[in-house]
């Protein structure tokens, strides 16, 4: 006498695939609205006097261009930690910088953006007269019109060169 067997071995494959494609489509809804963004400018760089809590570099005239972000003006206002400051490894120095970035200055539509990182003098000489490079890691903290929900992170680097004019790049994402 023989025995017939239901087959089993399609039904829990089939489940697994239904489930992984119901997965797959709520992992894909959910971060629909997640936009890359990048952002490109230049700025003026305006040094402070420096006091116990760092020196003050302040971004203006800032003029940047970007995706989704359009184009705008934008100012910073950061903080160079100078007594926290260790060497660049030629001679030169480094410290951790941190501030706020702020896209679309003056516009309806702006996104806020907590910077923080280290900028490092690039070679060695008197540091007035010297360029820099800075790497950081920006949050946005708040927006207004079209980016009034926007929530996002992502890298930032900061080349100023020794006639202080700052080129700035941000490279992450946005959700809005």
């Amino acid at each position: 006498m023989r025995i017939i067997r239901p087959r089993r071995g399609l039904r829990p494959v089939l489940s697994l695939t239904l489930a992984g494609l119901s997965l797959a489509g709520a992992t894909q809804a959910a971060g629909a609205n997640r936009e890359r963004l990048v952002a490109r400018g230049g700025a003026t760089v305006r040094d402070g006097p420096c006091n116990a809590s760092g020196c003050p570099i302040v971004l203006t005239g800032g003029t940047f261009r970007g995706t989704p972000v359009g184009t705008g003006a934008y100012r910073g206002d950061l903080v160079l930690k100078v007594a926290d400051g260790f060497e660049n490894g030629e001679g030169g120095v480094c410290a951790p910088i941190a501030g706020r970035i702020v896209l679309g200055a003056g516009s309806r539509d702006r996104l806020v953006l907590a910077v923080e990182g280290s900028s490092c003098q690039d070679g060695t000489g008197p540091v007035p007269a010297a360029s820099f490079t800075g790497l950081a890691r920006f949050t946005v903290t708040r927006g207004t019109g079209a980016y009034a929900h926007a929530h996002g992170s992502g890298l930032a680097s900061f080349l100023e060169d020794a006639v202080d004019h700052d080129r700035m790049t941000l490279i992450g994402r946005i959700s809005r």
